[in-house]
């Protein structure tokens, strides 16, 4: 101890520079971020998330949305059960979950509620998710909490007519529409900058510059019926789903000049081998830079936090039979590991569309689990 050499005022003043300059790293917005950041787990932010509530006046719809965004401190836990939004809703969601393996369903969360956003960046990039047919706009939260950590805003609405406590629609070209319709009202309201529909403190925040699409099964293809028609979204993620097919008309691969990100499950019960080819084909044809991740032994909803809530949302949770090996009993992946794999890639897509950021970039086309992940660029 009585070695240790006595730093000047300079030399510590020095050390600090060189410290808060390594610790901080200046994005597209002019905000400082702290990194090294790693996309493989939650980011620096703390995440909240608040429930607004919508009019899609095209349609003379009325959409509950979820939003998750950057907060400037952490607050109280929740579970699922606090994205109910009535009574009756959380009683009915309280029987799924008690009916249900717990090792599907993800009940925890990382967010809070109500919190005061993030003061830095001014405006915050932001994703539109679709979720899957008779879901629910919290069907993929690990996706957007991880998004939300790293400083990118996520949007989800409840398609009306079309969730696990409300429905009645079709899956067809007409609702396809709609969804798509649902998708743009969303963010309309979004980029008012007084809207009446956010909290005061959300009113302005989201950029209108850096806007991307995500969706997961029917959401998939809402996903690529918007980023055809709606010039405003720069990047999209398609999650189980095949854009362009002959069972949903609407949406064209040609007419999509986006970056898209193409996430299959190998073991796809749902959509099946047909499916995932579609898919493929999809990526094959895409002229715009796209990327595809293929995961072996995920089925359909591997990708989301509500797999196996209702027993046909089963494929992907726990045991199943193969559908590239029809017959073949197997396991699929576990859930955790699913949506953690789906969540480092959404967010490394999204860091590098909406922030340009080229490490993110670059580690895209990277697996993060060479035995069970395969990566394709384009």
């Amino acid at each position: 101890m009585n070695n240790t050499k006595r730093l000047t005022l300079s030399t510590l003043l020095a050390l600090a520079t060189l410290i808060l300059s390594g610790c901080s790293n200046s994005n597209d917005s002019g905000a400082d971020v702290p990194g090294p950041v790693s996309y493989d787990a939650l980011g620096p932010y703390p995440v909240a998330n608040s429930t607004v509530s919508i009019v899609n006046h095209a349609e003379g719809r009325v959409l509950n949305v979820e939003i998750w965004y950057p907060a400037n401190a952490t607050g109280p836990e929740q579970t699922i059960l606090d994205f109910a939004t009535s009574a009756m809703e959380r009683d009915n969601l309280t029987a799924l979950l008690e009916e249900n393996p717990d090792n599907c369903v993800r009940q925890d969360t990382s967010s809070s509620r109500a919190l005061a956003p993030a003061a830095s960046p001014a405006k915050f990039p932001l994703v539109v998710f679709s979720h899957c047919f008779g879901c629910t706009r919290y069907s993929s939260f690990s996706l957007a909490e991880r998004l939300a950590s790293h400083g990118i805003a996520v949007a989800a609405p409840d398609h009306a007519m079309d969730t696990l406590f409300d429905s009645g629609a079709t899956l067809s070209a007409e609702f396809l529409a709609i969804r798509a319709s649902d998708i743009a009202a969303v963010l309309d309201e979004l980029l008012i900058p007084n809207s009446a529909a956010l909290p005061v403190n959300l009113q302005g925040r989201f950029d209108e510059t850096r806007i991307a699409a995500a969706g997961h099964s029917f959401g998939a293809v809402t996903t690529g019926k918007v980023l055809q028609d709606d010039a405003r979204f720069i990047a999209g993620l398609i999650i189980a789903a095949p854009v362009e097919n002959p069972v949903l008309p609407g949406v064209s691969v040609a007419q999509i000049p986006q970056p898209t990100l193409y996430l299959i499950a190998r073991e796809d019960n749902s959509i099946g081998e047909i499916g995932n080819i579609f898919m493929r084909n999809n990526y094959a044809a895409a002229t715009s830079p796209s990327w595809k991740v293929e995961i072996a032994d995920a089925g359909h909803w591997s990708f989301s936090d509500i797999a196996g809530i209702i027993p046909g949302f089963q494929p992907g949770c726990g045991d199943g039979v193969r559908q590239t090996i029809p017959g073949e009993p197997f396991t699929y992946i576990d859930n955790l590991l699913a949506r953690d794999i789906t969540a480092s890639y959404g967010t490394r897509f999204f860091a590098a569309q909406l922030l340009g950021d080229e490490k993110a970039l670059q580690e895209l086309g990277d697996s993060t689990h060479p035995d069970i992940v395969d990566v394709q660029v384009k």
